[in-house]
């Protein structure tokens, strides 16, 4: 298995029961987690607590995985975006649309802390990076996003995900450039249960996960970390980060996999 599929969209084979890991080394260009379906968010338009985490390989920097900012020095995202990885290669990028814009922050990551239960494919994929130097807020292109608060995000809820994602699950080398854009994108779907989500083949789910679907759309191999939020009377407020799904991603019979941000409030805080 490459050895940079780690870092990655952790995927699951068609297969009921059959789990496959995608994070041993270096990300590799075929295996990053991107998203399928959804819409590139129009210039002049950002999504402040996004941010793209990066990895420097042989070939230089490439983007791996996704976070959100929830300090000014503190990064969500998942777990398996660091298992097994050299965190002194690793950066944060704030303040882009556009992975070739040169005008982002980036910050240097110091250290990653997983969540003591963590187990692939499993349970508790969620971390918290520290960077430095911290990002400074400015509300347009840098700003935290929400994250406190243990209500519990039922079925049928309207969430957004976003990513710098890979627009289909099957590669054709000769579209490369259109496959995989370097223009976030963002796109709608709904939560499911719990309950709807393992009778659907996500039989390891628990009531720390929460799972979301669309039809011919989903997460993919770069999202991987990445924020699922809905909105609220108070705002944006983050309900998920990227955990795993179908090794073919976007098939409308299977759910995303997300961590349950409530289901970690306690523990995020004390990372602060």
């Amino acid at each position: 298995m490459n050895a940079l599929a780690r870092l990655l969209f952790i995927a699951v084979a068609l297969l009921p029961g059959s789990m496959t890991s995608s994070n041993k080394g270096e990300p590799s260009s075929d295996e990053l987690t991107r998203i399928v379906g959804g819409s590139e968010v129009p210039q002049n338009e950002y999504v402040p607590y996004q941010i793209s985490l990066q990895y420097q390989t042989k070939r230089g920097i490439t983007h791996f995985c996704g976070g959100s900012i929830i300090a000014p020095n503190r990064i969500l995202t998942a777990a398996h975006c660091c298992q097994g990885l050299n965190v002194t290669r690793m950066t944060v990028v704030a303040g882009v649309r556009n992975l070739d814009d040169r005008t982002g922050y980036r910050s240097k990551a110091l250290n990653c802390t997983t969540h003591p239960d963590y187990t692939a494919l499993d349970t508790s994929d969620i971390a918290v990076l520290s960077i430095d130097p911290p990002l400074k807020y400015n509300n347009h292109t840098i700003a935290p996003i929400s994250v406190k608060g243990k209500e519990f995000v039922p079925g049928n809820v309207s969430v957004t995900v976003t990513g710098w994602g890979r627009r289909f699950a099957i590669s054709l080398p000769f579209l490369e450039q259109f496959i995989y854009p370097n223009s976030l994108r963002r796109m709608n779907y709904a939560t499911i249960t719990n309950e709807k989500c393992r009778a659907r083949l996500m039989t390891k789910v628990t009531e720390r996960d929460i799972c979301a679907q669309g039809l011919f759309r989903g997460v993919c191999t770069g999202d991987s970390g990445g924020p699922l939020v809905m909105k609220t009377s108070k705002g944006v407020h983050q309900v998920g980060v990227v955990a795993y799904g179908l090794a073919i991603c976007g098939l409308s019979i299977t759910p995303d996999v997300y961590t349950r941000v409530s289901a970690f409030s306690d523990w995020i805080q004390k990372q602060l």
